[in-house]
């Protein structure tokens, strides 16, 4: 019985292990989607956006502290030629010291400014919100490269997929040419076409694959990823496509936000000149040591102190105020004609992708038919390069007209697909629902 039970642990031991190593040596297949949040997560311009909150935070620290009270020391210690002095005891005339020394402890608090303070933290956030904004653009704009290069990933490997059945295709023609190049029934010029054919092949082939591979390594650095791993075709459907199209949505591109923040920070810059003309009242206190004291006719080493408040106002100030109001208001103006450059291109944009959707809907329409007859063209070339009828250089033509149906036929599909995935960046959607 217990040899049963040591026997099923092992297996189950073993099964586990055997789980475990599959799961860590297969590696990751990823969607656009997928591929898209990894950037938005990991690209290093992401770690500025805390940064710029810590900054923030330190700035509003800094500015609560004209809440608190201000504590100055200071100290002076002179000689003077003359002083004031009291003539009524005659040659005994008494008054204070020609030197003089004095050590001070001013303090001042804050009791009312026209709400200043409360304008320049909300500043501070908006112009915070504005930094981490330019973030989120410059974030955004990554989208478009890493669609550039998924879509030329899927693109080079139905290259490569055609390519190897074409290479197949000449292989078996190769092998035919050459029976029949032994046999004397055909020149050897048609095997040396063959031959050649292969060679370019291959050449091609290794071509894609570098390019391949430079891809994938574009889309590693943006999402930061040091592991292996592979894409997922994913061809959009184009019944979705329709559902999707609507320009009354614009907004959720991160550049309007952008723009509204800057016209918040502009109102309130506007506010904040309102409430620099209201006056600024202050408690103050001086506590000190010195000769003389307050009183100045003393020669005695005295403590003295004095309690107060203050009251500063710029009355008048030559209408300076006014002019950078109107002049923020001249700069709200020119942030509306970019946000509306900006949507006028959009829109341009979300157009001339509709029209590519349409174009490869069309050109998708038509191309099995034509992928169809070119296949019969060579089949029928096959079967008279085989009878000696026409050369390799004429079979070679036509497969190659072949080859290139094909292709279109890959490249439109992978075309639409990123036509669609364009569509929806334009639009600032991550994805159709």
């Amino acid at each position: 019985m217990s040899g049963t039970l040591i026997r099923n642990t092992c297996m189950l031991l073993l099964i586990f292990v055997s789980v475990v190593h599959t799961s860590f040596g297969q590696e990751a297949v990823l969607s656009l989607e997928q591929i898209q949040m990894e950037v938005q997560k990991n690209y290093p311009l992401v770690k500025g956006k805390e940064l710029l909150q810590r900054q923030n935070d330190l700035n509003l620290e800094n500015i609560r502290t004209n809440y608190l009270p201000q504590l100055y020391a200071n100290g002076k210690m002179s000689y003077q030629s003359d002083v004031t002095s009291s003539p009524l005891s005659g040659t005994n005339s008494f008054g204070a010291p020609k030197d003089q020394y004095s050590l001070n402890l001013d303090v001042e608090q804050l009791i009312y400014n026209g709400g200043r303070t409360k304008s320049q933290m909300k500043l501070n956030e908006i112009s915070t919100e504005i930094d981490i904004q330019n973030v989120e653009v410059k974030m955004f704009a990554l989208r478009e490269r890493v669609n550039d290069a998924f879509f030329s990933i899927l693109l080079l490997r139905q290259s490569k997929s055609i390519l190897k059945e074409k290479k197949k295709t000449v292989l078996a023609s190769l092998h035919q040419v050459s029976s029949a190049v032994k046999s004397g029934m055909m020149a050897v010029a048609n095997q040396k076409v063959l031959e050649s054919e292969v060679l370019l092949i291959n050449q091609q082939m290794e071509e894609l694959d570098a390019a391949e591979k430079s891809a994938f390594e574009s889309l590693a650095e943006l999402m930061n990823r040091a592991s292996e791993f592979d894409i997922q075709n994913n061809s959009s459907e184009v019944d979705n496509v329709k559902q999707l199209i609507k320009y009354d949505d614009l907004n959720e591109r991160p550049e309007y936000k952008l723009y509204s923040d800057q016209r918040l920070l502009l109102d309130e810059k506007i506010e904040l000149e309102k409430k620099n003309r209201m006056p600024i009242i202050t408690a103050f206190g001086q506590f000190g040591y010195g000769q003389p004291g307050y009183n100045q006719l003393s020669d005695e080493f005295d403590s003295y102190y004095m309690l107060g408040a203050r009251l500063s106002w710029n009355i008048f100030d030559w209408k300076a105020s006014r002019r950078n109001q109107r002049k923020f208001n001249i700069q709200k103006e020119i942030i509306d004609t970019q946000e509306s450059s900006f949507k006028k291109n959009q829109l341009v944009d979300l157009k001339k992708e509709l029209n590519n959707i349409s174009k490869f809907e069309i050109l998708i329409s038509k191309d099995d038919a034509i992928v169809e007859l070119k296949e019969e063209v060579v089949r029928s070339s096959e079967s008279q390069l085989e009878n000696g009828i026409i050369t390799s250089s004429d079979y070679l033509e036509e497969l190659n007209k072949e080859v290139q149906a094909k292709l279109n036929r890959e490249y439109h599909q992978i075309q639409l697909s990123q036509s669609i995935a364009e569509y929806k960046r334009i639009l600032g959607k991550t994805e159709i629902r």
